[in-house]
């Protein structure tokens, strides 16, 4: 395990530029969207929610999650807040 040291003002300033690069793929991150098994997934579901049609908005969607998510807890961290 590695520590890397980084102003936390950055990886924020990065994360939301992130978040705004995700709001511009297909028209819009799809943040119905959720990670799935492909080997698993039933293909009718799938077409049912979206997924077929507009994929580059259902990938958005999840990543734009994932890094709102890390987003937060990096705010919330009382760790992170120390300067």
């Amino acid at each position: 395990m590695s520590i890397i040291l980084i102003k936390k003002e950055d990886l924020v300033e990065l994360l939301q530029s992130e978040l705004k690069a995700w709001e511009n793929i297909g028209g819009g991150p799809n943040l119905n969207a959720f990670e799935f098994n492909p080997q698993e997934a039933d293909p009718a579901s799938l077409r049912d929610l979206g997924y077929y049609t507009r994929r580059d908005s259902w990938i958005a969607g999840v990543r734009y999650k994932k890094v709102l998510e890390y987003l937060k807890s990096l705010e919330d961290s009382p760790l992170a807040a120390r300067q």
